[in-house]
């Protein structure tokens, strides 16, 4: 046994001192090599030389999105979570924009279609669910121009206020015909009792005809508490002037700031026509062209 050990230990360092001395021996390309020639480092800014990538020859190809059906401006629209005046408005404009244009393919369709009744189905849901939408798009507008509560010392700011509410006051009248169409819409998908895979419209529309969805007493409770913010604010501003004294004093100093090295255009005190209408949000477009159309089908009773 120890003759055994002995003859191990004997032969270990022999292997090992091959294996030392053919490593060694390797061949020269083994080891890294330094580069050889110039070595351009800076071929990203200078696209005019032969070191250019050939990746940078190919030309970008834009890719531009037309939407074109009813389903494509459906897909456009969005709300972030916090979300301002501007983006509301851009959700409305993709949203109305698909009230007037037609629907794609029903084998494109955003749930199976198979027979011509869920096609009709369908296409009621889809008027149905965007009419409901552009409506809450307009009560949030509204919500972000009305205050919940007004307080005694509010009434500090009540120029600015009452304009203020005149604004929501009209956002939420506007909210009104959207939410009539969408009752009209809900009735006439409610024709065909076949269900279609879309859950949340069909839950839409079974809410509102059972009554369970109520927009219109919403918007009358929106209506009635701005309108007694308004008589406040208009019976207080009725006392103390429009514009108020303090607000005229506040007006004349800042158009005190101007002179002939400042030659911006002095503000003008706030001012609202008796019959506030906004600009309309789709440029080049006539009044009539922002309704819901009437007759969307044609051949079916409404």
């Amino acid at each position: 046994m120890i003759g055994r050990v002995l003859f191990v230990f004997v032969f270990l360092p022999g292997i090992l001192y091959a294996q030392t001395a053919r490593t060694r021996a390797l061949p020269d390309p083994y080891y890294p090599q330094k580069p050889a020639g110039e070595l351009k480092l800076n071929y990203y800014y200078d696209r005019t030389g032969r070191w250019v990538k050939f990746s940078d020859w190919i030309p970008f190809l834009q890719k531009k999105y037309v939407p074109r059906y009813f389903e494509d401006f459906y897909d456009l629209y969005h709300l972030p979570h916090h979300y301002n005046v501007l983006e509301t408005k851009e959700s409305i404009y993709f949203l109305a924009a698909s009230l007037s244009t037609r629907f794609r393919h029903p084998k494109n369709a955003l749930c199976k279609i198979e027979t011509p009744e869920d096609d009709y189905k369908y296409r009621n849901l889809m008027h149905m669910h965007v009419n409901l939408v552009i409506m809450r798009m307009f009560l949030r507008l509204g919500s972000l121009y009305d205050k919940r509560h007004l307080y005694f010392h509010d009434l500090d700011h009540a120029d600015d206020l009452e304009i203020s509410f005149r604004i929501a006051q009209s956002y939420y009248m506007q909210a009104k015909p959207f939410w009539e169409n969408a009752k009209r819409f809900a009735a006439a998908a409610d024709e065909i009792k076949k269900e279609l895979d879309l859950p949340a419209m069909e839950d839409e529309r079974y809410k509102i005809l059972n009554g369970r969805l109520d927009f219109e007493r919403i918007i009358a409770l929106h209506l009635a508490k701005v309108n007694k913010k308004l008589e406040v604010t208009s019976a207080f501003l009725d006392e103390e002037g429009r514009p108020r004294p303090v607000k005229k004093k506040m007006q004349k100093d800042i158009e005190g700031m101007f002179d002939e090295r400042f030659t911006a255009d002095p503000l003008s005190p706030p001012v609202l026509d008796p019959e506030w209408k906004e600009l309309p949000l789709i440029p080049g477009e006539k009044e009539d062209d922002m309704k819901p159309l009437e007759n969307v089908f044609p051949g079916k009773n409404k």
